[in-house]
């Protein structure tokens, strides 16, 4: 009787610091979640943020709601745009998809003459890392003067030709025309070359409101022409900016460049990459010293060309992570139309956006979200932070059930990488975001995995509408992001 009584006691007593113990998380989960919901109130009401829109959302990795704001609300998302397109990529070009360009020859090398009989062709694919900056350690003409070289060509017959041969170069009809002429709103094309833009480097004096003069073009093209009306202003930043559209020849520059610079480089969009690929050829010919002629071979029936170089792109995730890690434009764009095209032949750069965004609709069940391209250069792109938040639900599953991790791996890390290099720096949670920034004027978006003891949080922040200072709205987020982080 007493051994059952002292059974009872301690049925008793467990129970009751089982209810202890519950009480105690429970009342510790309701401090944190009135602490997070206290720190987004405090958010929405600093003076920076009181006119603007907000869409927020924060999840655990379960999908459980933490934090909602407006979070069905459609906002512009500015480069988060590229989460769609980095994750659509990613699930349909296979791991070892690559592009190829071809060097072809429309005739036979004579060893004795040392002369190519025929036309030297590139035939391309819409390769945006083709010469690009952002792979200094991979260069498609380094690789063709070295064949050359190996080949011991010392004339060529016929001409340089570009493959396919028709020009496609083409910028999104919802891009605004202020973008058109600088770097970031280059074009898609299968000529890609050099990211499509071109170096202009300027020398300015002391003197405001002087004139500055261009010293240098990289690439050049002997069809293209700048008008230079940039002046030395007050700014210590870039303030100029280029006018011209896609097979335009000129571009006008315009704005101002900070005092006393020797070589300051502005970066401008290509008129057409396809003539400054063709002259980069003919210039590494010219270089080793090769002739060639100035008409082309015609070819008689059905012709048979000879491979003499097979040039390959870095992996399709080397591709992605630079789209993630630079907020490249143009590589979303050219990956964007390739993927779309393994299913839809003949797209254009505006059709694109349709099947994206006709893809995540149906893959997210829901209808939050207004697509017009790849890359989020488009102010007309709407989406919401629930739709992003899905979709972060949505790679996340693949990684926990799969181990598939290529899109996690796409993405910069707060406080180091990317563009995400100052977000969180010497904050709680450096290293402990991965993600991506969205920007534009009045526009700032965070979107990603906040980490916290092996947990992620898919978290999704969106300010648009915003007439105060750009970085006081990055504080702003990053005080708030460092409060959620402190009590999840």
């Amino acid at each position: 009787m007493d051994s059952l009584m002292v059974i009872s006691c301690r049925v008793v007593m467990n129970k009751r610091f089982l209810i202890f113990i519950f009480q105690i998380l429970f009342i510790g989960n309701f401090f944190s979640q009135n602490l997070i919901s206290n720190s987004l109130s405090k958010f929405l009401k600093s003076k920076e943020i009181t006119n603007a829109f907000v869409s927020l959302k924060l999840q655990d990795q379960s999908g459980k709601v933490l934090l909602s704001h407006n979070s069905e609300k459609l906002l512009v998302p500015a480069s988060l745009q590229k989460l769609f397109t980095s994750s659509y990529v990613l699930d349909h070009l296979s791991k070892d998809f690559v592009y190829n360009t071809y060097v072809l020859s429309s005739g036979l090398v004579d060893t004795n003459s040392k002369t190519l009989n025929g036309n030297l062709i590139i035939n391309t694919s819409g390769d945006p890392s083709l010469e690009s900056r952002f792979f200094p350690t991979k260069s498609f003409i380094n690789d063709l003067k070295s064949k050359l070289v190996e080949l011991n060509i010392r004339s060529i017959t016929g001409q340089v030709k570009i493959y396919p041969d028709f020009d496609n170069y083409q910028v999104n009809n919802q891009w605004l025309w202020s973008d058109l002429g600088n770097y970031y709103g280059s074009g898609y094309s299968l000529h890609s070359f050099k990211d499509n833009y071109v170096e202009v480097s300027f020398n300015s004096g002391n003197e405001i409101g002087s004139s500055t003069k261009i010293v240098k073009i990289d690439p050049m093209a002997d069809s293209f022409f700048l008008e230079n009306n940039v002046l030395v202003g007050k700014s210590n930043r870039d303030l100029s900016y280029a006018f011209g559209a896609p097979m335009q020849n000129n571009r006008t520059l315009i704005g101002t460049i900070p005092r006393n610079k020797k070589n300051y480089v502005v970066k401008i969009s290509m008129h057409d990459p396809k003539i400054f690929l063709k002259q980069a050829v003919e210039n590494a010919c010219s270089e080793l010293g090769i002739l060639t002629s100035n008409f082309s071979i015609k070819s008689k029936g059905n012709l048979h060309l000879d491979t003499l170089l097979a040039y390959t792109s870095p992996s399709i995730m080397d591709l992605v992570k630079c789209v993630n890690f630079k907020s490249n434009n143009n590589y979303a764009e050219h990956l964007l139309i390739k993927s779309v095209s393994l299913n839809h032949k003949d797209i254009d750069i505006n059709q694109a956006a349709d099947y994206l965004q006709l893809y995540w609709e149906d893959k997210l069940g829901l209808k939050e979200m207004i697509f017009k391209d790849g890359c989020g250069l488009s102010r007309l792109n709407l989406c919401s932070a629930n739709a992003l938040n899905e979709l972060l639900l949505y790679e996340l599953e693949r990684k926990l059930s799969k181990g598939e991790e290529s899109f996690l791996k796409s993405l910069p890390i707060s406080g180091k990488t990317g563009t995400l290099k100052y977000f969180g720096d010497e904050s709680v949670f450096e290293e402990e975001f991965f993600g991506k920034s969205g920007s534009m004027g009045g526009v700032r978006c965070y979107s990603g995995y906040l980490r916290k003891s092996s947990q992620y949080y898919p978290f999704t922040i969106m300010v648009n509408n915003f007439t105060s200072n750009d970085y006081l709205i990055r504080k702003r987020i990053e005080e708030l992001v460092v409060n959620i982080y402190n009590n999840i």
